[in-house]
């Protein structure tokens, strides 16, 4: 029960440090849309499968960049700043550290997708409340795990005025690589990409298959894993500056 309560103390940190950064909030926004605006100007959606390809890579785009950005990077901004310790030094867990910054982003990443999905529809003239439902339950689904994901980037000396450079690579890397084609020896290389398992998770969704949970069930397994001794080792102390 304390430890529930620690994490409600962070998610209300987290929250107001949250509102206080709308600028972030929004720029997530932007780079989907104006990439909706010049890819799909003028070309008419027929059907739930084209619109659902149309958007998927943009809906698992603004996951991807929450989770990057709004948990794992922030842990390390967190870290540099040198507020981390302290929080843990006063709650005496650091997982509830995590926790709490990760619900309330996961809060963000729900409300930004519904954004954008919402916008999408308008945009598209098309409208259906089932495909709604199923991108949010993809994105709920799919956040916790991407975000520990990147939790060996935790490990990694890497100085704070890296981290926008950092995310921006990832960021742009896996998107292209969402898209590549790749012979067996490399495949694994799309298979544990963010991107392709949120497309797969609401594949999963609409046309389950045992092939595709087992896949899915493996990659959630390995991020979990992952995430988990990532952050169990992750360094409180400031290194963003050491050599």
């Amino acid at each position: 029960m304390l430890f529930f309560k620690k994490i409600r103390a962070f998610i209300s940190f987290y929250f107001s440090l949250a509102l206080d950064n709308k600028l972030t909030f929004v720029f997530t926004l932007v780079f989907p849309i104006i990439y909706q605006l010049l890819v799909f100007k003028n070309k008419p959606i027929v059907g739930e499968n084209q619109f659902i390809s149309s958007i998927m890579p943009m809906v698992a785009y603004i996951v991807v960049d929450t989770a990057l950005n709004g948990v794992t990077l922030r842990m390390i901004a967190t870290r540099e700043s040198g507020y981390i310790k302290a929080y843990y030094f006063a709650s005496g867990s650091r997982w509830a550290i995590y926790l709490a910054n990760m619900l309330v982003q996961l809060f963000m990443v729900v409300l930004e997708n519904l954004i954008f999905i919402i916008l999408s529809m308008l945009y598209f003239n098309f409208f259906s409340f089932k495909i709604l439902l199923a991108l949010l339950c993809t994105v709920f689904i799919s956040f916790p795990f991407v975000s520990l994901g990147f939790n060996f980037l935790l490990l990694l000396r890497i100085r704070g005025s890296s981290l926008s450079i950092l995310s921006t690579a990832l960021l742009l890397g896996f998107l292209m690589l969402f898209n590549a084609t790749f012979n067996l020896p490399l495949k694994f290389v799309y298979l544990f990409n963010p991107y392709t398992l949120v497309a797969f998770l609401l594949e999963a969704l609409f046309s389950p298959s045992v092939k595709l949970w087992i896949y899915i069930g493996t990659v959630f397994l390995i991020y979990g894993l992952v995430g988990y001794l990532g952050y169990s080792f992750f360094d409180l102390q400031n290194r963003g500056h050491k050599e």
